[in-house]
């Protein structure tokens, strides 16, 4: 009866350390990768299309609320971008309205427990933001909605949210 002969034919496979650590390093960038994504892609805050609309005699501020707290979220802020295109110069400050909601007023004390610059403060369901316009010569000032720079949790971006404005500054 034949009997089975065993042959080498040179061809074998090796596994190495190198392979392990390439994948062991190819495993730890991805997953580095994903942790810097997702702390850098918070969720959206609302917008809305509505447009608020104020005016204002020359020199007297008016005081425009634009965005307003998010149910279930409490966001630490580092800033508030505005853009605002008018006709000539307008001083527009952001600040936050703690504990109210402002839609137009000239005296935010009656709406707001406490207005403060946002800088650094945590933004909560009962707070918004408030936009405070003055100009010394009469104007139209056109604002789109604000873009918060926030942290979350661990998670932190810039995005924009709430409303934009329309505000009149009429001669005396």
């Amino acid at each position: 009866m034949p009997t089975a002969e065993t042959r080498d034919t040179g061809l074998t496979v090796r596994r190495t350390r190198w392979s392990r650590a390439a994948l062991a390093g190819i495993f730890v960038v991805g997953t580095l990768g994903l942790i810097i994504w997702h702390a850098n892609h918070p969720d959206a805050l609302p917008t809305d299309d509505r447009v608020v609309s104020a005016s204002t005699p020359v020199d007297e501020p008016v005081y425009v609320g634009v965005a307003r707290g998010v149910e279930g979220r409490t966001l630490h802020l580092s800033g508030v971008k505005v853009h605002a295109t008018s006709n000539t110069d307008v001083s527009v400050t952001p600040l936050l309205c703690r504990g109210g909601q402002v839609e137009a007023t000239t005296d935010p004390a009656a709406f707001c427990t406490d207005l403060v610059n946002p800088e650094g403060e945590p933004f909560g369901v009962d707070d918004s933001i408030v936009l405070q316009l003055t100009s010394d010569q009469p104007a139209v000032a056109v604002i789109d909605p604000v873009r918060l720079g926030f942290r979350e949790s661990f998670q932190w971006g810039t995005l924009p949210t709430g409303a934009g404005a329309v505000v009149r500054v009429l001669a005396r």
